[in-house]
């Protein structure tokens, strides 16, 4: 053997032994060296070769921190995979961070954790360099929040060049700050061709903010730069973080094949130009909020897409198609125009819109937009399109209508006679003639291993007999709260319930009495410390009925009968509460219910209930009371409730700011009554401010917002409100910023307003 060959042999053996080299971290497997440390990962991925595979161990690796900076090729990539798919779990303080090439990171779960970084997952290191060619995929990342819904931090930051993010899942995103955002914040991102498809993109809820989009792709000030990102095959299931499901800021991407599944929200061309929309579907079933694509800029193709039972309005909107800014700036709102709106199909949407968004700052109405080959069906509604602004420069050629007003006639469009029906396979609607399919299959996208976590309770009985619990017991309701599951339900014996500390609600409970005429009553022994009866906390939700609160004791007062956690609560909660009673809560800032801020209710219900002798307000959803357009609850219905003797506000609900990502609140204040409710100078008996939808009907008010108002409703433009069948005796007046008043009001003055309400309200104070 020759000298150079011997040499060449010893340095084989000797580079072997040394990649072969075991410790007690890592060892090589038939799966490529398998690591059970960070430590040993570092070292492993600081040596790895084209072709090399690292496997993470099983088990849950707690507070991780990941830098990948390895280099592939496109023949022979680096792969970073788990031992066995599903079993590698990402917990605790956790991030990764991808500046190499050609690199496969896979089969990884996320869950139970949270991130320090701006983003979990992010395809750039801290000494800016950046991801190209390299795969995410079969990732699944499930409820990863911190504990704050407004500490804002992403799941993805897509940076560099030809990156592939597929069949991943991403669901249970509670937090401020987008899902997946492709950055476009310099020149090196742009014409990135990077590709996002065959993912599956779950339940995302409301955050009741700006902020809570699913999928970004750039910003503002790259918008009129292309960025030719490829979003296909992807499915989004009741994405409904905000008004954007997906917002592109940016030119030139392509978004096609995807499936938006009962997502409030829209595919919003936010800004950027020349984007293609084609063969998506756009499914509602008639959920509230859900929507299609809203235009903005121009250049745009939006061809062959399926919008079938979309109730959106407004920005929420099947096709809302906006007014802009006159010499907008780059971050406002530029004039839709010059786009092909061509192949579509609308069945049974409510809401297609022209010039949307019309105000004093958007007065330049959208230009040039072709509508042509289009279906619009929706048999039971007369209005095919609703024009806001002048829209004399669309055009329109071959489209068919088949609406409730049979003489509808306008230029490109004919009437047709062709029916839908929906098909029990797929739920689409179709007919002889429109056939269409699904782009995929459910077990198609994500990782087909993997099973999301469950969202939530809903506030049910899930058994058929209830616990029952004395308060002769000492402590036994403590304890049976404390022993019972999600969904259980507790009934209470007649007698009064004696507290010495909060009772915490942190599942979902039914809390009810029997049907005795004796009372069920919860009151402290003493409270100096001045704590609610009742606080829910975060993951809980209650139901409860037939209890009074009594927020007297010896020493000192309850601080609200019912509250939230005053700290930040990450996870939705739910509230019902049914034939109760709230008195004397009779000190400074005392209240029947207070919601604290950064604190969400989907739902929350005060039917058959009285509130009396207190000295704060009695329904206080007053916690954000910044501009940023965060509120407190969603759905707030009172429906035949009484309220005297309370010095502040009876209902106080908040929205302050002008953002219009959100759909809510929603309040339904109906059939109640209000004896003697702040008379305070400038004092308000219902204080609304940025509330979106009202109904407010059947409202007597006696010798209430004597000092100011009965009513005070500061509400945006587009709000939809009502506010009709209003008796005011001895009261202030309503007062709002539109014309919202019905024509039933009445205004009575008298000297006897007692004897009216033992007359007329059937309102029985508590003795």
């Amino acid at each position: 053997m020759k000298k150079s060959r011997l040499y060449s042999y010893l340095l084989a053996i000797l580079l072997t032994a040394n990649s072969c080299t075991q410790t007690n971290n890592s060892k090589q497997t038939d799966g490529g060296n398998l690591v059970t440390t960070v430590e040993a990962f570092n070292k492993a991925i600081s040596i790895a070769q084209p072709g090399d595979e690292i496997t993470l161990s099983n088990g849950i690796w707690n507070d991780a921190q990941f830098i990948i900076t390895a280099t592939g090729t496109e023949k022979e990539p680096i792969v970073i995979k788990a031992q066995e798919k599903g079993k590698v779990i990402l917990s605790g303080n956790t991030s990764l961070k991808i500046g190499g090439k050609h690199v496969i990171i896979k089969e990884l779960v996320f869950k139970n954790g949270y991130t320090q970084e701006d983003a979990l997952i992010i395809f750039k290191t801290d000494d800016g360099k950046l991801a190209e060619n390299c795969r995410l995929t079969e990732i699944a990342i499930d409820h990863f929040n911190p504990t704050n819904r407004f500490d804002k931090s992403e799941w993805i930051h897509l940076h560099g060049k030809n990156n592939r993010v597929d069949h991943n899942y991403f669901g249970g995103k509670l937090n401020a700050g987008v899902t997946l955002v492709v950055k476009l914040n310099n020149k090196n991102s742009l014409e990135n061709h990077h590709r996002i498809d065959h993912n599956h993109f779950g339940y995302r809820p409301n955050l009741g903010s700006n902020g809570g989009e699913t999928l970004r792709v750039g910003v503002s000030t790259y918008s009129l730069s292309p960025s030719r990102t490829l979003i296909e095959n992807n499915y989004f299931e009741q994405c409904d973080g905000e008004v954007e499901i997906v917002s592109l800021k940016s030119s030139d991407n392509i978004v096609r094949n995807n499936l938006f599944y009962e997502s409030a929200g829209v595919l919003a061309l936010r800004h950027g130009n020349r984007n293609l929309i084609e063969n998506n579907f756009f499914i509602g079933n008639n959920k509230p909020g859900t929507g299609g694509v809203r235009v903005i800029n121009e250049g745009h193709t939006i061809r062959n897409n399926h919008f079938q039972e979309l109730k959106g309005k407004r920005f929420f909107g099947a096709l809302p198609v906006m007014n802009g800014v006159p010499n907008s700036l780059i971050n406002r709102y530029h004039r839709a125009e010059n786009t092909d709106i061509t192949g579509n199909k609308f069945l049974k949407c409510d809401h297609i819109q022209f010039g949307v968004g019309a105000d004093n700052e958007r007065t330049d109405p959208p230009r040039d937009i072709r509508f042509t080959n289009n279906i619009f069906y929706h048999p039971e509604r007369k209005q095919v399109f609703e024009a806001i602004s002048d829209y004399s420069t669309f055009s329109f050629s071959g489209n068919e209508v088949i609406s409730a007003d049979s003489k509808f006639n306008h230029k490109g469009f004919k009437q047709a006679e062709i029916t839908f029906s929906k098909d029990p396979a797929d739920g689409l609607l179709k007919n002889q003639t429109y056939q269409p399919k699904l782009p995929f299959t459910k077990n198609e996208v994500g990782p087909n291993w993997y099973t999301p976590q469950q969202k939530y309770f809903e506030i049910t009985n899930k058994n058929s007999n209830a616990a029952q619990v004395s308060g002769n017991e000492n402590d036994a309701l403590f304890s049976m709260v404390k022993s019972t599951s999600s969904g259980d339900t507790i009934q209470l014996k007649p007698g009064t319930y004696t507290f010495t500390k909060p009772l915490i609600i942190n599942k979902t409970l039914t809390i009810i009495t029997d049907e005795s005429d004796s009372p069920a009553i919860f009151t402290y022994d003493q409270n100096e410390s001045q704590k609610p009866l009742v606080i829910i906390e975060n993951g809980g939700s209650l139901s409860i009925k037939g209890v009074i609160f009594d927020g007297a004791s010896e020493n000192g007062i309850a601080q609200s009968a019912i509250a939230t956690s005053s700290k930040p609560m990450i996870e939705h909660y739910k509230l019902k509460v049914v034939s109760c009673e709230f008195k004397n809560f009779n000190a400074s800032r005392k209240t029947a219910f207070r919601a604290y801020k950064s604190t969400y209710a989907d739902t929350l219900i005060f039917k058959n209930s009285t509130f009396h002798n207190i000295s704060g307000n009695a329904i206080s959803l007053d916690g954000e009371n910044e501009n940023r357009g965060r509120y407190n609850a969603e759905y707030v219905k009172i429906d035949n409730c009484h309220f005297s003797k309370v010095m502040g506000n009876a209902v106080s609900l908040l929205r302050m700011g002008n953002d219009e990502s959100t759909t809510g609140p929603y309040l339904e204040l109906r059939n109640s009554t209000f004896i003697d409710v702040n008379n305070k100078d400038l004092g308000s008996v219902v204080l609304l401010w940025g509330v979106q939808k009202l109904n407010i009907d059947n409202l007597l008010f006696i010798n209430s917002g004597k000092g100011g108002r009965a009513i005070k409703y500061e509400d945006p433009g587009w709000a939809i409100s009502t506010i009709d069948h209003i008796s005011l005796i001895n009261s202030g007046r309503i007062e709002s910023f539109g014309k919202r008043a019905g024509v039933n009001i009445q205004i009575i003055k008298t000297e006897k307003p007692l004897e009216y309400t033992a007359k007329h309200t059937g309102y029985k104070p508590s003795k």
